[in-house]
């Protein structure tokens, strides 16, 4: 009987042609791989990116709101002290009455 040698077991079991598909099959895995990594990138960037902008976007939000209570806050302010001047003046007059010389006074001109 013949001697049976590897080229022939090879080439009778067609082990390049499979060999030639499993490293066809590597390769479209590694792109695959790549590719799936690739778009994962760029989903994690993109969403970096929109909690960034989410995060300026209530930053801002939150100083514009801060503005505007600073804004309430000082009209106010100056509502109360025009309103105090407006007391003191009240109260300067009201400490200003004499009750004993206005009752006098009436009497006066009453007669």
């Amino acid at each position: 009987s013949p001697l049976i040698t590897r080229a022939d077991v090879e080439r009778e079991s067609e082990i390049n042609d499979l060999r030639t598909v499993a490293m066809a099959s590597d390769e479209a895995v590694e792109d695959a791989a790549g590719k799936l990594l690739n778009i994962m990138s760029k989903g994690d960037t993109t969403l970096r990116s929109a909690r960034l902008a989410a995060e300026s976007c209530l930053l801002s939000e939150c100083n514009a709101v801060k503005s505007t209570l600073t804004s309430i806050v000082a009209m106010e302010r100056m509502a109360l002290e025009e309103r105090l001047q407006r007391l003191s003046v009240l109260e300067t007059a009201v400490e200003a009455i004499d009750v004993r010389k206005d009752i006098d006074n009436y009497i006066k001109n009453d007669k």
